[in-house]
């Protein structure tokens, strides 16, 4: 796959201005600042576009999943973004299509490797798990595949809230040390297993819901990375800074910038959910 790294172009939903106005506009000047495009894609139906656009596995290779996510199958249906969006793309020159349903922000990878939570088995349940991971590691041109534990209580079940790779062995993730020991002893096992560096971002999420959706007020880990500038989501929080004081020590050699996006953390993501970044 395409290393977050290795894009060089930002795409976003439509409807991302017409919701969120101040955020896409400090979004684009952060990105025209530092000389990184930013297209927007026509006739979505709701903002996530990272969970229904194409998985980039090479330049000018896309990979499109079902978008049929179990949360919006209660009434929602409506908003789920069909694939026929992305044909007038130029820069998609081959895309392939899988039976299997998954969502994209539960899919964070390097050329080598990726990690998904295990809603992967719930979303599938007429494929045992070896065979949802055969498939996915051949699907995805990946060496071997991470499968981790969702985060509990989380319906969503997205790796990208969770945890990211900030070199091709080294992830940061969500401390869940306080908020939930036993489950954060079986991930970081699963992921030192792997032969991974773990770094620990400080987490205290809002415990709210905004139907049926927790908040990502607090989650630091969805931030948007694009070749060698990460934007990291702020919430008006102490550990705002905390955070940028610690990715900056670990990636010195990135361009760090922060956006405020309280108002649309409360409905469930950050800003790797709203962006859809690849290697044009």
């Amino acid at each position: 796959m395409i290393a977050d790294w290795d894009t060089d172009t930002v795409l976003i939903s439509d409807l991302l201005q017409q919701r969120y106005p101040t955020i896409e506009r400090e979004l684009r000047r952060i990105l025209e600042k530092h000389a990184v495009p930013l297209l927007t894609v026509r006739g979505t139906k709701d903002i996530w576009i990272r969970d229904y656009a194409p998985l980039q596995i090479q330049r000018g290779q896309f990979l499109q999943f079902r978008y049929y996510p179990d949360y919006l199958l209660d009434g929602d249906e409506h908003s789920i973004t069909k694939p026929s969006v992305f044909r007038s793309l130029p820069f998609i020159r081959k895309r392939r299509h899988s039976r299997l349903i998954l969502d994209g922000g539960n899919v964070v990878a390097t050329q080598q490797t990726a990690i998904l939570t295990n809603k992967i088995a719930r979303e599938n349940p007429k494929l045992v798990p070896s065979q949802i991971q055969s498939r996915l590691t051949e699907l995805l041109n990946v060496e071997r595949l991470i499968v981790i534990p969702k985060e509990p209580y989380d319906d969503i079940g997205h790796a990208d809230g969770m945890v990211r790779f900030l070199t091709d062995d080294i992830v940061v993730l969500n401390d869940y040390r306080k908020m939930s020991p036993t489950f954060a002893k079986r991930l970081e096992a699963t992921l030192t297993k792997a032969g991974l560096q773990l770094m620990r971002l400080p987490y205290r999420p809002e415990l709210k819901k905004r139907a049926g959706i927790a908040s990502a007020v607090g989650n630091y880990a969805n931030f948007l990375r694009v070749g060698n500038l990460v934007i990291i989501p702020k919430f008006g929080r102490n550990q705002d800074q905390e955070v940028q004081r610690l990715m900056a020590a670990w990636l010195p050699a990135v361009k760090l910038e922060a956006l405020r996006c309280k108002p649309l953390a409360q409905e469930g993501g950050v800003l790797n959910c709203v962006t859809w970044t690849i290697r044009k």
